[in-house]
């Protein structure tokens, strides 16, 4: 007798709704794991000195809030993914992807579209900055850059370090976690969720992309996330294999975690949201046609089994 999965013969609807609930458990029992566990490095105080609000000249208090956002990545993404494809799929990392075969060719010219585009993607984020809302939807505008400007405040000071520890501890929580994190949540689980319910990968892909751009909450850079979620999820369908977005996904947040470390050192003049940022039309125009053609090449080439040809 063969025993399925528990999740395994449920329709996508159900299994969105497991799913959901799997993530409010984890996101109260792991929650709640990292704050007593905090309390023999932070002392008993821990949860009442950032009660008192944030206070980002004091490194205690930046310290603090990473611990708590590298909690919040297990506890949102990467608990939640791996149990739902526990039950969901006949071994833990078939179900999402987790392939140990890796095309190198396929993984190079996807890395590449995103270092090729970076001033296209710096210019998309330009125009998107400078959109507004109708008057009578003024109060939400104010909303969405106060917001802006918090999560701003926020990420200048987790990045601003000059230390080779605090720079470590940025690409744990900045890019080794998330890459890992939200591509098991997005790309592994909801893609192939909503790829099951529609029966549309091109639907699948844009639901997804539109949620991954949302929930980081940022208005103002929500096209160019945008525009990365919809990479993600077709390179993700393109290769079979979670391991090249993963990459790609480390390789965007590193390079801002990266940058902001040297000019914190004083060896970059360049700031990490400016990085790559050129107000030159030629080579805004030619970063769309160089990743508009690599994109082409590895549509042309896919296959399958994550391989990857020139032809």
């Amino acid at each position: 007798m063969i025993i399925h999965p528990v999740l395994q013969r449920q329709t996508p609807a159900l299994k969105l709704l497991y799913f959901i609930l799997i993530l409010a458990a984890s996101l109260f029992f792991v929650n709640m794991l990292g704050v007593l566990l905090a309390f023999p490095f932070y002392g008993s105080s821990f949860l009442e000195s950032l009660s008192q609000g944030y206070d980002f000249s004091k490194p205690d208090i930046v310290s603090k809030l990473k611990y708590l956002q590298i909690v919040n990545q297990f506890a949102l993404f990467i608990i939640p993914s791996l149990v739902f494809s526990l039950f969901a799929g006949d071994k833990l990392f078939r179900y999402v992807r987790l392939k140990r075969h890796i095309s190198s060719v396929f993984l190079m010219f996807a890395l590449a579209v995103v270092i090729v585009g970076l001033p296209f993607i710096n210019w998309i984020g330009e125009v998107n900055a400078r959109m507004s809302f109708p008057q009578m939807f003024s109060g939400i505008e104010q909303w969405m850059k106060s917001s802006e400007a918090q999560a701003a405040e926020v990420t200048t000071a987790f990045l601003n370090t000059p230390s080779l520890w605090g720079f470590v501890v940025n690409m744990l929580m900045i890019a080794i976690l998330p890459a890992i994190g939200e591509e098991l949540f997005f790309r592994g689980v909801l893609q192939r969720i909503f790829k099951e319910w529609f029966g549309n990968i091109h639907v699948a892909v844009l639901i997804t992309a539109f949620i991954f751009s949302a929930i980081h909450m940022q208005f103002y850079g929500f096209i160019p996330r945008f525009l990365l979620g919809i990479y993600l999820g077709y390179i993700f369908y393109w290769s079979g294999n979670l391991w090249i977005p993963i990459m790609i996904h480390f390789m965007n947040n590193g390079i801002a975690v990266c940058v902001a470390f040297l000019s914190a050192k004083g060896l970059l003049k360049a700031n990490f949201d400016t990085f790559g940022r050129s107000d030159d039309t030629f080579v805004i125009v030619f970063s769309a046609m160089v990743v508009s053609l690599l994109v082409f090449l590895l549509f042309r080439n896919r296959r399958s089994d994550g391989e990857f040809v020139i032809k």
